[in-house]
């Protein structure tokens, strides 16, 4: 290993997995809007079913049957969300290192078993510092995640290394104390 080069061995953990997965799919990819909008046009679709209660037959009825499926669909939604992290937080216990990422000048260098991929860091498209870890997007959809205790390096020696290749637009610090950081 060259002297400017900082190898990590990622294992996954839940809290890693589960932190990850909230940012990801709610956050960057705002899943959450769909189902929020979808409740917000029902129910107020329900609130008029209700102001017509008492002058129109069936007003009410409508307007519960509206409002229960505006939220019971959403709802179910967040639950199969939540239960799909569980599910796969718990095949994650011990489990052994996901990859192992070399990040040098060059770029990123990811060794996935006996796959092994290399990327410029011009290649990277966006880099994000959550609490236990930091996120490296090399797509749109594909992420390595470099949870702390991941190398002999600090989480934060990780991210001040990440910062001097990624440029200031393509980076991203979660968290107040870290925006104030970064």
């Amino acid at each position: 290993m060259k002297r400017n080069e900082l190898l990590l061995e990622a294992k996954i953990t839940p809290e890693v997995f589960r932190e990850f997965a909230f940012f990801d799919t709610m956050g960057r990819q705002g899943r959450w809007r769909a189902p929020a909008l979808f409740a917000g046009i029902l129910l107020a679709a329900a609130c008029v079913c209700f102001t017509q209660w008492g002058r129109i037959r069936g007003a009410g009825l409508l307007g519960g049957v509206l409002a229960g499926v505006g939220l019971v669909l959403p709802a179910g939604y967040f639950l199969s969300f939540f239960l799909s992290v569980r599910a796969q937080e718990k095949r994650l216990k011990g489990a052994p290192s996901a990859y192992t990422l070399r990040l040098s000048e060059g770029g990123v260098s990811v060794l996935l078993g006996k796959e092994r991929r290399e990327y410029a860091w011009g290649d990277v498209l966006r880099a994000c510092r959550l609490r236990r870890s930091v996120c490296l997007y090399v797509e749109e959809n594909r992420a390595y995640i470099l949870p702390a205790g991941s190398g002999r390096a600090s989480l934060e020696a990780v991210w001040d290394r990440v910062c001097g290749y990624v440029p200031e637009g393509r980076r991203e610090a979660l968290g107040r104390r870290m925006r104030r950081r970064q």
